[in-house]
């Protein structure tokens, strides 16, 4: 192996705050520092032939241009990043036999940003010829549209490492101060207010449902389908919107079919780059933000239109100082008693970038799905879309296999084609995009019932007061959801407060509504 030294040099050396895209992630981080998304890896562009000095030089180039790469990190808030003028950043050269590898050995070891260079670079290949580059980078420094940048712009330099390219309008230091003036401060407050009204109606877990199987599990059902990317291409060019919001629409249907909400409110990510200097930023921009979309009583382009101005409406209120919006969160949650996943519902890592024109039809490949246990996780339900050129890549994941099965998974993404390639010949109303689905409402059983926006599963509260209080030391009663407390130690504060410690991965619970303390003898 051969380590190369790639120098770099910008125009200044400073320092800032952390931005609040740094400090949602720094945050993240603090409590989940072995994720794997904690590290982000990229295939970067190699023509043919390329030789090592000239990867050297267009990843010199690539370190000058934009700061965040060359910084230093203390969390923490408001923490610190500290930009570097001069220095160099090492690549590793394996042989070619190892290019499969790559990404596995960066990843192998956590990146310590606050002594270390937030990003690792390794090729596979000679001094003559260079056939892979990988790069491994610390999430608070770079999000999908990040990367997408960070691809184009190292093969623009791969050709020319003195490319005259357009000036880096915002580096992250200056996007920290701008978060500080009156103006920003205001919209970071509007944005808090956004998530806790919808966190004040939304339900803790919008799938919940009954457990279908005895035995836990998670994992994800993969589809590949080429008929569902050619029916995105002619709803978007009738409807003149993007394709992952056309996906994200069609979801909604299924999931207002399935659980019965008119409204789907649910997490998912915001970009957060709407303003036009952000274009070539490279930074960690995207947070989380609660989506809301009317689904009862559209058709299927209408349906489209309200997501697109769903997502639009959550995306203006998709920044804020994540420190402060937890502590709002908190409260909330205490106050309903629910333990809501955070984690994005639907995520898509697709930027649409192509027009509205449909091409040509051709005969689509068979649809392809296969399913994949993973690590454990609280997440009931989550929706991946990764690709959507040529073939829709996407996946229907789990983590209570109990709940939502394989089989189901599976079901869900058939139903999502279906509706996605019976809509691509003309708009479907109501009905049609019921029977295009062809999925039946979730069945619930006496026991459950609809409590304050969730629904709710009565024997599963019950077990939850005798895991969190004890066996018999406390008695639930009727759909109200009364806990009687037997237990003379027991305070209706001292109750709830272990109820919702314990309240985590219960996906058909919520605590009691009110707790009242049952007279016993002295």
């Amino acid at each position: 192996m051969q380590v190369i030294p790639v120098a770099f040099r910008g125009e200044r050396a400073v320092s800032a705050p952390l931005t609040i895209g740094q400090l949602n992630v720094a945050k993240w981080l603090a409590g989940s520092p072995n994720s794997p998304a904690a590290l982000l890896d990229q295939r970067l562009p190699i023509p043919p032939g390329t030789p090592l000095p000239a990867v050297v030089a267009a990843l010199g180039a690539l370190l000058s241009r934009h700061e965040g790469l060359r910084s230093r990190y203390t969390m923490g808030d408001p923490g610190e990043q500290r930009v570097l003028a001069a220095g160099e950043v090492v690549l590793r050269v394996l042989p070619a036999t190892e290019k499969d590898r790559l990404a596995d050995l960066g990843r192998a070891e956590p990146l310590d940003v606050a002594s270390d260079p937030p990003v690792r670079f390794l090729a596979a290949g000679t001094a003559d010829c260079i056939t892979d580059l990988v790069a491994v980078y610390s999430h608070l420094v770079v999000d999908f549209q990040a990367l997408m940048v960070v691809h184009r712009e190292f093969a623009a330099l791969l050709l020319d490492p003195a490319a005259r390219l357009d000036a880096v309008v915002q580096q992250p230091v200056d996007r920290a101060h701008a978060e500080r003036q009156p103006s920003r401060r205001r919209r970071q407050e509007q944005a808090m207010r956004h998530w806790s009204r919808h966190l004040r109606a939304a339900p803790a877990h919008l799938y919940a449902r009954p457990r279908a199987t005895p035995g836990p599990g998670s994992g994800a059902c993969g589809m590949s389908s080429q008929a569902a990317a050619q029916a995105l291409d002619h709803i978007a060019a009738r409807t003149r919107v993007s394709r992952p919001t056309i996906v994200l629409a069609a979801w909604c249907a299924l999931l207002h079919r399935r659980t019965g909400y008119d409204t789907c409110r649910f997490v998912m990510l915001s970009a957060n780059r709407f303003e036009s200097d952000l274009r070539d930023f490279v930074g960690s921009l995207a947070q989380s933000t609660f989506v809301a979309v009317e689904v009862a009583g559209a058709g299927f382009d209408e349906l489209v239109r309200r997501t697109f101005g769903a997502v639009l409406q959550a995306g203006v209120n998709g920044a804020y100082h994540v420190y402060r919006q937890n502590e709002s969160t908190r409260a909330v949650m205490a106050e309903r008693g629910l333990a809501p996943s955070f984690e994005p519902l639907f995520n898509s890592s697709v930027v649409d970038t192509r027009g509205f024109d449909a091409p040509p039809p051709r005969t689509p490949a068979p649809t392809d799905l296969a399913w994949a246990d993973l690590p454990p996780t609280n997440i009931l339900l989550r929706f991946d879309l990764g690709q959507i050129d040529d073939t829709v890549v996407a996946r229907v994941w789990t983590g209570d296999t109990g709940r939502v099965t394989p089989s189901e998974a599976r079901e869900l993404l058939l139903a999502l084609e279906r509706l996605l390639v019976a809509a691509a010949a003309a708009d479907l109303d109501p009905a049609g995009v019921t029977a295009a689905l062809g999925l039946e409402p979730i069945e619930r059983p006496p026991g459950w019932h609809l409590i304050d926006g969730c629904w709710v599963d009565l024997a599963e509260v019950q077990r939850l007061l005798d895991d969190a209080l004890g066996p018999g030391a406390a008695r639930l009663s009727g759909p109200d959801l009364t806990a009687h407390l037997a237990d003379p130690a027991l305070t209706p504060e001292l109750a709830h407060e272990r109820c919702l410690s314990l309240l985590p991965g219960r996906h058909a619970a919520i605590t009691p509504r009110r707790y009242v303390v049952e007279p016993h003898d002295a």
